[in-house]
């Protein structure tokens, strides 16, 4: 099926095709004419070189002949000698300019006017030879007598009128090729205006397409806008919603860790430390001086200590207690030494002179970032070194994880199954902040997190803490 559109280019190609074969022509016609015009003056001015020519060699001829009469002197019959000789070159020219096959002789009246031009010329070099051998028979008396008669004069006339009536007819060609052009180029503006027309024509419906064209896209475009600002405005909803959720999962996941936490140093803290009093009683009681015995009890009590410590761990990394009772500063302290000791990690710590009070939330926030980020030294980075920083600096809580390690892959920065660093974008952009994950030239990499204290400060009076740096 055609479509409209279609159609219409198709019509708009065949007008400009048909425009261009037009032009095309136009052109061909003005070139014709021109050529035609410039033939035709360059072939008559060829002829009247030619018959002045004609006219100049007679002349010589019979100057020359008189004065070898009058004088005797030789070098004036040379002179007619070389003008004879160039005569009848000049006029087998003159026959090939105007030869019977030529279109653009203006009548048959030049061929008859050129028979007779000959003739006439015959006649007069017949009359200047009859002259010199008379003159050489009889004497100069006898010869000049001839030439003083008008013969020669009539015949030098005749031949003279036949030349001008040429010259003439030239002129008239000329004047028709003039005319013939002059046609032309009246029909050459003639199509050069149903070109132009044409023209015209083609740029209204080109116009026309144009405007149509441009109120579908329009059309299209509204509606594509509509469509779009809906699409987006639910992407925006559902992203809000599942940011909310992830947020209140999050949440809920602190709140459970921290009630577990609650009940294991309550209940499971209190059977250990239970347990262990009741196993020191019992060794008191039951002393024995085998060396077996006693290396059981001390076992016992290790394994005792190690379940505390142990619970200890679990209940911090649950739900660091240093947190909720002594503030970000102790806790971020406690798991940057907890998890380098345990990876043999060289670390150092900056922290601001006065300790930012944050909201739970918050507090919980920064705390899970950097016990994330050194996890994730301690898995991937091979690193040797750790640098923790917590600044405010611009109204703004500054946290930086840093290692000299080899670093994260780009493509893994933003990769769809990076949940960690993942959760650390979205719990940092729940408040507000942002996350840079970078990759310096000498190797390592940096985690630098910046959230607005607007959102994560309270009210509340501020410890002032010492910062250190251990390496």
């Amino acid at each position: 099926m055609i479509t409209p559109g279609r159609a219409s280019r198709a019509i708009s190609l065949t007008i400009a095709f048909l425009l261009l074969v037009a032009l095309v022509v136009i052109a061909e016609i003005n070139q014709s004419g021109q050529r035609q015009i410039y033939r035709v003056i360059n072939l008559s001015q060829q002829r009247q070189v030619v018959l002045a020519e004609l006219l100049s060699e007679l002349a010589n001829a019979e100057a020359g002949q008189r004065g070898y009469m009058l004088t005797g002197d030789d070098k004036y019959q040379q002179s007619y000698q070389v003008a004879r000789d160039r005569i009848e070159p000049t006029l087998s020219g003159l026959h090939d300019l105007f030869r019977e096959n030529d279109r653009l002789l203006v009548s048959v009246d030049e061929r008859d006017v050129l028979r007779h031009l000959h003739l006439l010329i015959g006649a007069k070099l017949g009359e200047l030879a009859s002259s010199l051998a008379l003159y050489s028979s009889e004497g100069p008396d006898q010869a000049l007598a001839l030439v003083r008669t008008d013969l020669g004069s009539r015949t030098m006339g005749e031949i003279r009128d036949e030349v001008q009536r040429l010259r003439e007819m030239e002129q008239d060609a000329i004047g028709a090729a003039l005319t013939r052009a002059a046609r032309l180029q009246q029909v050459s503006r003639a199509l050069m205006v149903g070109v132009v027309l044409l023209n015209i024509l083609l740029l209204v419906l080109a116009a026309a397409l144009w405007a149509r064209q441009a109120r579908r896209r329009a059309a299209l475009t509204e509606q594509l806008a509509i469509e779009n600002e809906e699409l987006e405005r639910r992407v925006r909803r559902r992203t809000a919603e599942l940011s909310a959720l992830s947020s209140h999962l999050q949440q809920l996941s602190e709140k459970e860790k921290a009630a577990l936490a609650r009940e294991l140093h309550d209940e499971l803290g209190g059977l250990l430390i239970a347990a262990k009093m009741d196993v020191s009683w019992l060794q008191k009681r039951l002393s024995s001086p085998n060396p077996d015995i006693q290396t059981r009890w001390s076992r016992v009590l290790k394994v005792l200590d190690d379940g505390v410590d142990f619970k200890r761990r679990i209940v911090e990394n649950l739900r660091p207690t240093l947190l909720d009772n002594m503030g970000l500063v102790p806790a971020l302290r406690w798991i940057t030494q907890e998890t380098c000791t345990r990876a043999n990690l060289q670390y150092s710590e900056s922290y601001p002179e006065r300790e930012p009070q944050l909201i739970d939330d918050a507090a919980i926030m920064a705390f899970r970032l950097v016990q994330e980020s050194l996890v994730n030294v301690v898995k991937h980075a091979h690193a040797t070194r750790v640098r923790v920083e917590v600044a405010e600096r611009d109204d703004q809580l500054i946290l930086v994880i840093e290692d000299d390690g080899t670093g994260i892959d780009p493509a893994r920065r933003e990769a769809i199954g990076s949940h960690g660093l993942a959760t650390m974008r979205h719990r940092v952009r729940s408040f507000g902040g942002t996350v840079e994950i970078q990759s310096p030239p000498d190797g390592g990499t940096r985690v630098e997190a910046k959230i607005p204290l607007s959102a994560i400060a309270q009210e509340a009076p501020v410890r002032v803490i010492e910062a250190r740096a251990r390496g």
